[in-house]
């Protein structure tokens, strides 16, 4: 929808939001007397004065918004006609307000709209419903219920249609937001009100504007000067039935320039308006009609009688204030007496009789509006403010005021017309005419009003009937404003001759009331024109055909009395409703869209407003539908299709666009018979014709005909059909056949030809066409199938067939897609925990896998060893591939760095995936220590090295292990009274030697980061022997020099007496303190000799010693014989399965 077209129906909203209803209401007072004549009656009324209204006082009105004028002005395409809805008025509060800087009482009002499209309408192209919430808030004076301020929210918003209107594609056209002030209050009646009363004002209009809105430019704030006026026109019936309201007053307002911007009904007894209408400047209209009045109950009444409801000014006249609860006097009672003309007020409280008597001044002050016959007419209220009740009436004050003054008003006179004819009766008012024709029944209500200070005597009233004939009514005597209406029948005879008629009338024509200070208005006249009704006469077609133009005349009506008359044409249109059109030269151009009986009716008015109407009855004809028909060539092969299509089928005249035309070929078709084109098969050469029946919506047909050439065929209409097996698979939507990997299919197709030809017809299959182009297989006969065809790959595949003849026709290629599905691998159920391992603990994880047998070979196997880290810093922990392997052999070194789990992923080559999870619980293994000694029966003071060469821990921890020694756990060493946990000496291995003898207990205690292994060993220390070594130590050093010394000359003697003799044999290789723990790969044999080269001269080692009693000396010195090796600890077992370190690694641990 356009943006414009928005913007110009909001803002005819908007223009809406100003519109004032304001109602008021009297209480009827009816008196009637017989008069001289039989035709004349007297009823005698007081005036409709100001009403009162209670908080929760709620009227309902239906009604619309007639904006067809507008929208056709602003230059919008749509075809909107009225917003229909509802108006819940309410008053809320009544409390003092600020009003023209002073301080008044007024009244809150309320009021909620509702109001909706008739239906979808269509804006500018976009279909759819459109929405009007509105909201107004009104300030109203009590004393005259002048209108201050309206306060108006509009929501607007569109609903497109969509299946009917959908408010979940709601468009919130906008929310706006008006504020009206008047300066002074708008006056939209002046109480007392009065058939014929007129009333104008100037005022100051200030309007501000807010609210948001996609389409509608906010106005700008805008102060403008105006001017109205308002006159009661007449008093009868509205046209509305509710109860009460049968004479109700018709009060039509006016602008500056007269024209009339709308009209209230206004009635006493629902205390406001029954009905109004209302024309904006913008040239739409709202009307709304009275359908509940609920008022609140009064049990508690508070009224004000005047002295004087009419009095000069400036004099002090009383009051009486009277408060009555279900009819009975309230004493007691507090209220304020309000006079808000003079800024006067008092507050009174009632004597025992309810009353309270007040003097006031009348005052000077004029009323904002200015009507006739009087200087201003102002509101007097009294008021309960803790319980908001209040009573009003209205003060009439004038300079020029009689003691009896009898009025009678032309400007008062309303005429009820009853036009025996139609049985219509109409109250006539200035709008309407005053106009009748001949056999009309008129009754003539001509008011008296007493416009004095006291009660007027009893008098009379002469009234001239347009006849010539004189008929004289009585008027009761009236007080004060009061009115008397004398009513006079008049039927007009046939013989009445066309003209002006006149009614004159005189109020105590005999002069016989000497208190009436103002004979000069005692007489009226009231003119009435009687004519004839014009003739309204049509010609016209009795029939025509959709579309076509027809003239329908009315040129030849007239008016028998003279004078322009006015054509209105109303049409039945094609959607049963009525569309209306004035035409200055009575003749009407129209056309029908759709066939039927449609009625034309033309209403002939008159300068007088009298009517009448000629109908026409015009039977629309069905335009049959034109069809044209093609094909998509003009000649074909016999047996091969050939598709007809209908290339033009319009129903011009159609109303159903979405299928104007069924059509319904002569032949079976591959399509279906009712479609846009038939493709069929010609067997027979030559020339072939089809038919198709073409029927619009209300039935009239046209048959359409083509023929084309039948020549030699070639195959056609190729069929693939594709199985898995047994079942058939049948394609989706997009025509596309879904299978899986490594399926294996079978292909079946067959084509058309002539029958002569179908047994050698050669089946051409490329399975796979686009991938593997070369692979193809030829089938000879009628049908042909390829089995076991399967596709290793996912995506989409295109297999081809294509169809020869014998004579090289073929059909054309068929190609038949199927979209590979990839099946993601799935690994077979397996633990998905392993429980506690210990650290270095070696287990193996080994999944099965299962794929389709195209995708083994190429699934890629991972393990995530630690989820919680992002090994390939991808962002994702849960992905990594730490070892890309089907199976996992693995341990860890560390407790504390070991992860929770495991993942396993594998994941084929399209990327689809499956995994698992492992848990376990890696534990700390604890140290398992192996102590070892250099000597297990060592001697006291002698030297003895103890290892713990062969402990074993996990990898991790081994380079943190800490070795503590006790080397007698019996002996207390550190005096703490525990024998037991004594720390002799910390260290891998150590060096001591005992300084006592006996059975020895050594402790060898090994701790990691979180346990301890510990075990003991027996040494037996033997007691140190007598011996001379104490002497001989002393000097031990030179001693053994001499000795050396004494061998190397001996051993220099023996080589030089061995000539050409063989090497010696090898020296024994010196033992460190590592070797004596190390396990050595071969065992050394101390006993055994050297080899001998046999070519070497013998030398015995069995010779003496050089120096007699030297091995003596060295045994006293080392504690062993030369010639005996010395004992070896036992080497730990390296074959023990916690053992991880070879012989290198045990060394380095002793290594310096």
């Amino acid at each position: 929808m356009r943006r414009d077209a928005f913007a110009i129906l909001a803002t005819t909203l908007l223009a809406l939001a100003p519109m004032a209803f304001v109602w008021s209401s009297g209480d009827p007072y009816p008196l009637s007397q017989e008069g001289d004549g039989s035709q004349v009656q007297a009823r005698t009324t007081s005036s409709t004065d100001v009403p009162v209204w209670r908080v929760n006082d709620n009227w309902m009105y239906d009604g619309y918004l007639d904006v067809a004028d507008f929208v056709a002005d602003s230059g919008v395409s749509t075809n909107v006609q009225t917003l229909e809805g509802t108006l819940d008025r309410t008053v809320e509060d009544i409390y003092l307000a600020e009003i023209s800087g002073n301080e008044t009482l007024a009244y809150k009002v309320v009021s909620v709209g509702e109001y909706e499209s008739d239906g979808i309408i269509s804006i500018d192209g976009t279909n759819g419903c459109l929405f009007v919430e509105m909201e107004t808030t009104e300030i109203v004076r009590v004393s005259d219920l002048a209108t201050f301020s309206q306060e108006v929210t509009l929501d607007v918003y569109f609903w497109p249609a969509f299946f009917g209107c959908q408010s979940w594609l709601n468009q919130s056209i906008g929310v706006l937001s008006v504020e009206n002030t008047y300066e002074p209050p708008l006056e939209n009646y002046d109480f007392p009100i009065s058939v014929g009363e007129s009333w104008n004002m100037d005022y100051d209009q200030e309007t501000q504007y807010s609210g948001t809105s996609n389409y509608v430019d906010i106005p700008e704030d805008s102060s403008d000067s105006n001017s109205s006026s308002w006159t009661v026109v007449s008093q009868g019936n509205s046209g509305v039935s509710f109860p009460g309201c049968y004479q109700s007053f018709n009060v039509t307002n006016y602008d500056s320039d007269g024209d009339e911007t709308g009209y209230n009904w206004y009635c006493s007894a629902v205390r406001g308006e029954v009905k109004s209408s209302l024309s904006q400047a913008f040239g739409f209209i709202a009307v709304h009609e009275l359908v509940s009045y609920q008022p609140v109950t009064r049990s508690k009444v508070v009224t004000v009688d005047i002295e004087y409801p009419l009095s000069p000014t400036g004099i002090d006249i009383s009051a009486w204030i009277n408060v009555t609860n279900q009819g009975q006097p309230v004493s007691g009672q507090d209220l304020e007496f309000r006079y808000e003309s003079e800024q006067f007020d008092q507050t009174v409280t009632t004597d025992d009789n309810g009353s309270y008597h007040i003097l006031f001044n009348s005052g000077d002050k004029p009323d904002d509006s200015q009507g006739a016959g009087e200087l201003g007419s102002h509101g007097i209220v009294a008021w309960i403010d803790s319980e908001n009740i209040v009573g009003a009436s209205t003060l009439l004050i004038d300079s020029d005021v009689h003691e009896i003054d009898l009025v009678t008003r032309s400007s008062g006179v309303t005429v009820q017309r009853h036009r025996p004819s139609t049985g219509n009766d109409v109250t006539l008012d200035s709008e309407i005419g005053f106009a009748a024709v001949s056999g009309d029944v008129l009754t003539f209500s001509v008011p008296v009003l007493n416009r004095g200070l006291i009660t007027s005597p009893a008098s009379s009233i002469v009234v001239s009937a347009p006849d010539g004939s004189e008929v004289y009514g009585s008027v009761p005597p009236l007080s004060s404003l009061q009115e008397s209406r004398v009513e006079l029948n008049w039927t007009v005879p046939p013989s009445q001759s066309f003209g002006n008629v006149y009614l004159d009338f005189e109020v105590d024509p005999q002069g016989e009331i000497p208190q009436d200070g103002n004979r000069s208005n005692n007489q009226g006249s009231f003119v009435l024109f009687v004519g004839a009704l014009p003739n309204a006469a049509l010609s016209y077609p009795s029939e025509t055909l959709t579309l076509d133009s027809v003239t329908i005349d009315g040129s030849s009506s007239s008016d028998p009395d003279g004078g322009d008359i006015v054509c209105e044409f109303e049409i039945e249109k094609v959607d049963g409703t009525t569309a209306e059109s004035e035409e200055e030269d009575c003749i009407l151009e129209w056309s029908w869209l759709d066939d039927g009986e449609f009625t034309v009716s033309l209403v002939i008015t008159d300068g007088e407003s009298d009517s009448s109407s000629a109908q026409a009855s015009i039977t629309v004809l069905n335009r049959p539908p034109e069809v044209t028909l093609g094909s998509d060539s003009e000649e074909v092969v016999v047996t091969n299709p050939i598709t007809f299509r209908v290339t033009n089928s319009t129903d011009e005249d159609t109303q159903n666009p979405s299928a104007p035309v069924e059509l319904f070929w002569g032949v079976e078709c591959s399509e279906g018979r009712v479609s846009q084109a038939c493709t069929v098969t010609p067997m027979v050469e030559g020339t072939y014709t089809i038919e198709v029946l073409a029927t619009d919506d209300d039935g009239e047909t046209t048959l359409a005909h083509h023929t084309v050439n039948v020549s030699n065929v070639a195959p056609s209409e190729p069929v693939v059909e594709v199985y898995l097996g047994e079942a058939r698979l049948f394609p989706d939507s997009r025509g596309v056949f879904l299978v899986n990997e490594g399926e294996a299919l079978t292909f079946w197709g067959q084509a058309q030809d002539s029958s002569n030809d179908l047994s050698s017809l050669v089946h051409v299959w490329k399975p796979d066409a686009e991938e593997d182009p070369d692979t193809n297989y030829t089938i000879t006969g009628e049908r042909s199938t390829i089995s076991n065809v399967s596709y290793n790959t996912s995506g989409m595949h295109l297999a081809t067939l294509q169809v020869f003849d014998d004579d090289g026709e073929s059909t054309e290629m068929l190609i038949v897609p199927i979209q590979v599905q990839n099946l993601a691998p799935e690994i077979s159920p397996i633990t998905t925990s392993l429980g506690d391992l210990e650290e270095d603990e070696e287990f193996t994880i080994q999944p099965i896998v299962t794929d389709t047998e195209n995708d083994v070979d190429d699934l890629t196997y991972c393990f995530d060893l630690d989820p919680s880290e992002d090994s390939d810093s991808d962002g994702v922990p849960s992905n990594d591939c730490d070892v890309e392997s089907m199976v996992l052999v693995h341990s860890w070194p560390d407790s504390n760095s070991a992860p929770a789990s495991v993942i396993f992923r594998v994941t084929d080559d399209d990327g689809a995936s499956d995994s698992v999870e492992i848990s376990f619980l890696v534990v700390n293994a604890p140290p398992a220590a192996l102590a070892s000694a250099s000597e297990s029966n060592p001697t006291e003071g002698d030297s003895i090295v103890l290892s713990a060469n062969g402990t074993i821990d996990s990898h991790a921890d081994m380079d943190s292990l800490v070795f503590h020694w006790d080397i007698d756990v019996t002996v207390d060493s550190d005096g703490d009274g525990d024998p037991a946990n004594d720390v002799d000496f910390t260290g891998r291995w150590i060096e001591f030697s005992y300084d006592t003898g006996g059975p020895k207990k050594a402790k060898l205690t090994v701790l990691d980061d979180s346990s301890s292994h510990s075990v003991t060993m027996d040494i037996e220390v033997a007691d140190a022997p007598p011996t001379v070594s104490g002497t001989i130590q002393s000097n031990l050093v030179y001693i053994v020099l001499a000795l050396l010394v004494l061998s190397g000359a001996t051993y220099a003697l023996l080589l030089t007496t061995r000539k050409q003799g063989p090497p010696s044999p090898k020296g024994e290789e010196r033992l460190d303190i590592d070797a004596a723990f190390d396990g050595p790969d071969e065992s050394i044999d101390f006993t055994s000799e050297p080899e001998r080269d046999e070519s070497a001269p013998e030398f015995s080692l069995e010779e003496p010693p050089i120096i007699q009693g030297l091995d003596d000396v060295i045994e006293e010195l080392t504690g062993t014989k030369p010639g005996n090796p010395p004992e070896v600890p036992p080497a730990p077992d390296l074959g023990e399965p916690k053992a991880h370190l070879d012989l290198d690694d045990i060394e380095a641990l002793f290594e310096e």
